[in-house]
């Protein structure tokens, strides 16, 4: 069923479990066909992906009215990046690589307006809807969803006194990273990273916080769903549009 909010946070709060994927491109098409498909979000990646800023925002005007949120995982911690992109109206942000509980409020502190941060104010960003919707500055740090990616073994080691951070909402577990910081590149069940990314799952849920990570299948999404995690991306428009050609091929003969 398709929800009517896209208030990702609230929904987190009630306990719901949600999925998403990626979009690496800056395609708008391909942003409103994955939000057509009832997902609960499509996560815009602007660490790895393709896109710039003005496409970003023709992906969330694409995805407009569909119940779907648009969130974005910004390149890095970058106050000023975080800040043009909430001003573009962003439902949540993504920060890869927090290694601190200090890394971590800076974090939250870019999203917040002051006295509770240090974002900036405009009165006529597309946020809040060009300045018609005044309220706006009053409810964005109620609204916006703010994750934060352990992704080093200093991150594991911190990883509870970040999720204690007020403002953090998900720990997002970034395992091929991790995996690359202890030399063990994409080697998944390496015994040694499963232990770390236990430890991060231990820290998170006894937090309360939201726990969050990468799902590469729809049957690995439900099993980590009953495991305790809340938030889950499964695939990107890439993978997904290679993967239903691959199925093709083989279907046809030529794979």
């Amino acid at each position: 069923m398709r929800r009517v909010t896209t208030n990702l946070k609230a929904r987190l709060k009630a306990g719901e479990k949600l999925l998403g994927a990626w979009t690496m491109t800056d395609s708008p098409d391909n942003a409103e066909v994955m939000a057509q498909t009832g997902l609960d979000f499509v996560l815009m990646d602007h660490e790895h992906g393709q896109a710039t800023l003005p496409a970003a925002i023709a992906q969330l005007r694409a995805i407009k009215g569909t119940g779907c949120a648009g969130l974005m995982r910004v390149p890095w911690n970058d106050m000023i990046y975080i800040k043009r992109v909430l001003d573009a109206g962003i439902q949540g942000i993504m920060v890869p690589q927090v290694n601190t509980p200090e890394e971590a409020r800076a974090v939250v502190a870019a999203c917040r307006y002051p006295p509770l941060g240090i974002r900036g104010a405009a009165g006529g960003t597309r946020a809040s809807s060009y300045g018609v919707d005044m309220g706006y500055f009053g409810r964005a740090a109620d609204e916006l969803l703010v994750m934060v990616q352990v992704e080093t073994p200093q991150a594991v080691e911190n990883a509870a006194a970040i999720a204690a951070v007020d403002g953090v909402d998900v720990v997002f577990i970034g395992p091929r990273d991790l995996s690359a910081y202890m030399g063990k590149l994409n080697k998944f069940d390496d015994p040694e990273l499963r232990a770390l990314i236990t430890m991060v799952e231990q820290a998170t849920l006894k937090s309360g916080k939201a726990l969050g990570t990468i799902a590469p299948t729809g049957a690995l999404a439900r099993q980590l769903f009953d495991q305790g995690y809340s938030l889950l991306i499964s695939g990107s428009d890439m993978t997904h549009l290679r993967a239903s050609i691959v199925q093709m091929m083989k279907e046809a003969g030529r794979g």
